[in-house]
């Protein structure tokens, strides 16, 4: 894993941490936790989180030491599980930089954008058009796991919700089809990328 992740000041500032009754400064405020969130979720490749900011899934390996974001020791303060909702619905519906992972059931957690759907195909088309596999039937592993194939470092490990994400997109461009497993389970068996 990298070097910790160095909160802005402001993330020491103990009125960020209460819900300001003001729209305005609270739209602002809201702006400000999003762009951290989504700073932080990057610096750590999290890619989903519970509605508590519990951290689901992280590209890395080892997440047991990164620190909580909502949480600041040094100046005694957290943010309460109203305000996180608030701040999660922002970033939703507003940011339009993340969603549930499932609508359905809101408290299965949320997949995060750090970088946006669209920045997330560029990446994964660029990979399969440079590595001369357009056109070939790749696996979910090949896309996300693959050692010896040239994955850049930004797909390896990508969780598989964020990586179905991506896929549909490019489904919708018509830039990929997808081929789902004859297991009978909902999962992707394979993948086209024209």
């Amino acid at each position: 894993m990298s070097v910790e992740f160095v909160f802005p000041k402001i993330h020491s500032f103990p009125p960020l941490y209460t819900k300001q009754p003001n729209a305005t400064v609270l739209n602002n405020q809201l702006d400000t936790w999003c762009e951290i969130l989504l700073d932080y979720c990057e610096h750590y490749k999290i890619s989903s989180i519970s509605n508590s900011g519990k951290i689901l899934y992280s590209q890395y390996d080892s997440i047991e030491n990164i620190p909580p974001i909502f949480d600041n020791k040094d100046i005694n303060r957290v943010v309460n599980d109203e305000f996180k909702s608030t701040i999660f619905r922002h970033l939703i519906q507003k940011l339009k930089r993340a969603e549930y992972k499932n609508p359905k059931s809101p408290d299965s957690g949320i997949i995060l954008y750090w970088k946006s759907i669209s920045e997330w195909c560029s990446v994964l088309y660029g990979y399969v058009e440079r590595s001369g596999q357009l056109g070939s039937i790749l696996t979910v592993y090949e896309l996300t796991q693959s050692s010896d194939s040239g994955l850049p470092d930004e797909l390896k490990n990508i969780e598989y919700d964020l990586l179905v994400r991506v896929l549909k997109y490019l489904v919708k461009q018509g830039k990929a089809q997808i081929l789902m497993a004859d297991d009978g389970t909902d999962q992707i068996g394979g993948v086209k990328i024209v």
